[in-house]
């Protein structure tokens, strides 16, 4: 195995793990209703049903995984004629590599999404504990770390593709 493709399925299942555990914990942390929106003197003014919360996290952990695994595994199915990729001819005499390039992407997309829900779900938590004010520095990270997560995985595929297949097919 591909030191790549360890990484790609280690973080895909690292991040299914770190959302489960971020969903029942943040589920049995939160009150009632969670406050979602805050005002300038940090006072709720938007609530949520945190049962709202749990499944529509569950929903689209299901819907994004299932959709995501089922075109990977479709992926294998298209002709490599059909698949736009620079240096067609390159790619055509390796295609069980471009299979594993992109469920590889496939799988990362899973993986970063899953992250995203996760790190969602444990940053609402800490807004919404009693035992400690929250500042914005506290999870201004989020964002940030979310964006260039959501790019790297993005632009990883295109990068990958352009670069000549390895000779240890």
């Amino acid at each position: 195995m591909k030191a790549g493709t360890f990484f790609v399925r280690t973080w895909r299942i690292l991040s299914i793990l770190g959302l489960l555990i971020a969903l029942f914990s943040s589920y049995i942390s939160y009150p009632d209703d969670v406050a979602v929106r805050f005002d300038e003197l940090k006072q709720p003014i938007q609530t949520v049903n945190r049962e709202i919360i749990f499944y529509v996290t569950i929903a689209v952990f299901l819907i994004s995984n299932t959709l995501i695994n089922a075109i990977a595994r479709l992926f294998r199915r298209v002709p490599t004629a059909q698949i736009p990729v620079p240096n067609q001819s390159t790619w055509a005499s390796h295609r069980p590599q471009l299979n594993e390039i992109f469920t590889n992407w496939f799988y990362a997309l899973m993986a970063a999404i899953n992250t995203v829900l996760a790190l969602g779900l444990f940053v609402l938590s800490l807004l919404n504990r009693s035992d400690r004010s929250m500042q914005p520095y506290d999870y201004a990270w989020l964002l940030p770390f979310i964006t260039a997560m959501l790019v790297a995985v993005l632009i990883g595929l295109p990068i990958r593709l352009f670069m000549k297949p390895s000779a240890d097919d």
